[in-house]
């Protein structure tokens, strides 16, 4: 298994070594790839984007808790994504922006830019801790290594190519980790799965759908809001729209993308089913080790790989997000080069590692980093993106850092005892519509 761990990691870098001539022209050229993606690579690179650790370690450990109802975490992220290709993808592609700050900020000023990139920032450091933590929990199910050298080592391993071939890199490994995610867990580990639940059966405790016991109405609400709104917008997603050669592309990516989620987290369940009846965990190490189990020592090194590019198809995209805020939306514009982000990848990184040594639970790392994005930016940048709506731009400001604030409180104190997130968007939600009322009035 080591073998096949040194060769992928030594095939990523690679990509990001030749992509680095080509990424250093300017900050285009680093950030969004020049626009040069068409409708395939920009589909394979926003489907291995949305589909990581929440839709594998996240949502097995919460189908072990709460059942088929679990399935609400993805089917949320494929409502949010084709949301997004149907109705939004060509206007954000039309607007030539580099960053989804840059997008806010054209319709309520500097200020309201730089609020959004910094809770991009926010957001995307803690996804990093998620997706890193999500790495050690595949890599320590699977050999005897210790947790926290493998943290530190596979974050070294993202921040290295990323740095050194931002989008390019980020999109041509994109298409090769989705090759081996598909290879292994749709074409391999999925089959196993099917054929180990017939000899087993199903818990059928788990088995109920749409709701159940332990996630009922309300949570799948939550779970709509949590992850289906930073699929329709999101910093990561829309940088791959960005990306896109036009709008057509960008609208097929986004629509692809929905496909994909929907069809990893149909396989996911499976695997993770068959690893409950097997009696193999219930937390994040669960995925893995059906994987593992289903796969046998014959095809493990291959599945253990396929895993490790799941996880780290999206952590790039989440580093690059971060530094694209930072030197395009936060500094001053002579920052604004390949250098600079360069640097902020490598700082992020670090921070991210930080988050993650931290915060070692990966479910609640998860629920962190969205619910921050969610509450904060989403609703303004939809109210931005409708032609009949108009905000004030120190409303929408406000509406961020209220909805942002409100959420952390939530999820910190917890005063209400209600869902973060439903807390920060409906205070979001408040002052947006008072400033609608002022407006109007």
């Amino acid at each position: 298994m080591t073998a096949a761990l040194v060769l992928y990691g030594a095939a990523v870098l690679l990509v990001g070594a030749l992509a680095a001539r080509a990424s250093s022209r300017g900050s285009d050229a680093f950030l969004v790839g020049d626009r040069s993606f068409g409708p395939v690579a920009a589909w394979a690179a926003l489907s291995s984007t949305t589909v990581g650790g929440s839709t594998t370690l996240v949502l097995a450990a919460l189908l072990a808790r709460a059942g088929l109802p679990a399935l609400w975490l993805d089917l949320a992220g494929a409502l949010g994504l084709s949301a997004l290709g149907l109705f939004l993808a060509r206007r954000v592609r039309a607007t030539g922006a580099v960053t989804i700050a840059e997008v806010i900020g054209g319709f309520y000023g500097p200020s309201v830019r730089r609020i959004a990139a910094l809770l991009v920032v926010l957001a995307e450091i803690v996804w990093f801790a998620l997706l890193a933590e999500a790495t050690t929990a595949v890599l320590t199910a699977a050999t005897p290594w210790e947790p926290r050298r493998v943290l530190v080592l596979t974050t070294l391993v993202f921040v290295l190519y990323t740095l050194l071939g931002g989008q390019r890199a980020v999109v041509r490994t994109d298409l090769l980790q989705l090759a081996l995610m598909a290879g292994g867990l749709l074409l391999v580990a999925a089959p196993l799965a099917v054929r180990s639940l017939l000899e087993t059966g199903a818990p059928r405790d788990l088995l109920v759908f749409p709701f159940g016991p332990r996630l009922g109405p309300f949570d799948a609400a939550a779970l709509l809001v949590l992850v289906g709104l930073p699929h329709a917008v999101g910093s990561d997603v829309w940088a791959k729209l960005l990306s896109a050669r036009d709008e057509s592309a960008a609208r097929t990516a986004a629509l692809g993308a929905a496909v994909s989620k929907l069809v990893f987290g149909g396989a996911t369940a499976l695997i993770a089913l068959a690893g409950i009846a097997r009696g193999l965990g219930s937390g994040p190490e669960l995925f893995p080790r059906a994987v593992l189990a289903l796969a046998g020592a014959g095809l493990g090194p291959f599945l253990l790989v396929a895993m490790v590019a799941t996880m780290q198809s999206s952590s790039d995209s989440v580093l690059l997000s971060a530094a694209a805020a930072t030197v395009h939306d936060l500094l001053p514009r002579r920052f604004d080069t390949p250098g600079a982000a360069r640097l902020s990848v490598a700082i992020y990184g670090g921070l991210g590692l930080g988050v993650a040594l931290a915060l070692p639970d990966l479910v609640e790392t998860f629920r962190l980093g969205y619910t921050l994005f969610a509450s904060g930016l989403i609703l303004p940048a939809l109210a931005a993106l409708v032609p009949s709506v108009r905000v004030a731009r120190g409303v929408a400001g406000a509406a961020m850092l209220t909805g942002a604030a409100a959420a952390m409180s939530e999820r910190f104190l917890g005063l209400t005892g209600l869902d973060p997130v439903l807390v920060g968007t409906a205070a979001n939600a408040a002052v947006l519509l008072a400033g609608l009322r002022r407006r109007e009035g």
